[in-house]
């Protein structure tokens, strides 16, 4: 298929520009980024052993810190200063990152463009390519959405609020958004592409995920498939054993066996470059009551404009060398 007449590159930072110190203010990025998502876990936990032991203090700033993460405010002064930071620094942990738009970028579109749902891909251990997304100034106006247990959690809701604009990937919520007309972003993957993941070849999980096309037909929303080239070689992962780890994750378990760098296993590996694509939307009909054979069609014609989008990527996220042989396994 022919490939798209232009694009727009909102994020190029070329390896060579970047300065060790910018690295290791990157490496803060990343870290207060995980840390928080791994605490936002167990935070229950914290607060019950706080409140057994009578830590009074450690007790007040997780309820402060409950109470923040749900109260209506809008972002101020240091919230603005978290989001820049993050903004300019994050890409700079890696070797090098870019992010590339096929046709128009939200920005630079008509500004009565469509609702558009961003599909992203690879999920990853910890949806880097996403957090790219996340903080970038065009999707500023896009909810991203997430696990709803974790968008509940007061650590990662709060500092999530603060670096964008988050949401829950419930599906009364989506269905909230939709009606509200937003733009929606979300790893339609889930656990089970984190479980495939492999440093050793690019994996979709997506054959079994024609949810968020069966919303995006009733509600008459546009897709953009969007791919993180890289985000495979950020964590290694125990391979094999797919059918039941697999199942896990239908029971909502997570099964991904992951670490990053050697001395700290929870960091992601910096040595790789961060190539984000996103396709050129898909104009999907509005339907209200699809049926499986039009949910089947329209979700065969995502997966086919994903393969597109990959192939014409590929070897300028991974040089012609590699880029030639690099293929897109489909679960």
């Amino acid at each position: 298929k022919m490939a798209p007449t232009k694009s727009v590159t909102t994020i190029s930072v070329p390896p060579e520009t970047i300065k060790p110190f910018e690295k290791l203010l990157g490496l803060s990025c990343v870290g207060i980024f995980i840390l928080t998502w791994i605490s936002s876990c167990v935070s229950p936990i914290l607060l019950l052993a706080a409140i057994m032991h009578k830590w009074y203090i450690t007790t007040g700033i997780i309820l402060l810190i409950t109470i923040m993460s749900h109260t209506p405010w809008k972002k101020g002064f240091l919230s603005n200063c978290l989001m820049n930071f993050i903004r300019y620094y994050h890409p700079r942990y890696y070797n090098g990152a870019t992010v590339v738009y096929e046709g128009e970028s939200p920005l630079t579109g008509d500004e009565k463009k469509k609702q558009t749902f961003y599909a992203i891909h690879p999920h990853g251990a910890f949806c880097i390519g996403w957090s790219i997304l996340f903080v970038s100034p065009e999707m500023s106006h896009v909810r991203f959405c997430f696990s709803p247990i974790l968008f509940q959690s007061p650590f990662f809701r709060l500092f999530s609020r603060c670096a964008g604009n988050p949401g829950s990937a419930a599906k009364p919520d989506m269905i909230k958004y939709m009606k509200n007309g937003e733009d929606l972003a979300l790893p339609p993957g889930g656990f089970e592409e984190a479980t495939l993941t492999s440093p050793s070849v690019d994996r979709v999980y997506i054959k079994k995920r024609a949810g968020f096309i069966k919303l995006c037909l009733k509600y008459g929303i546009a897709v953009r498939p969007t791919y993180a080239f890289g985000e495979h070689k950020l964590f290694s992962n125990v391979q094999g054993m797919w059918k039941l780890r697999l199942a896990m994750n239908g029971l909502g378990i997570p099964a991904l066996f992951a670490w990053g760098k050697l001395f700290f296993p929870l960091l992601p590996r910096n040595d790789t470059n961060m190539y984000v694509a996103v396709g050129v939307p898909i104009e999907l009909p509005k339907i209200e009551e699809p049926t499986k054979e039009e949910v089947s069609l329209w979700h065969g014609k995502y997966v086919t404009a994903l393969q597109r989008l990959y192939d014409e990527h590929k070897e300028k996220a991974y040089g012609s060398e590699k880029g030639k042989v690099a293929k897109l396994e489909i679960w």
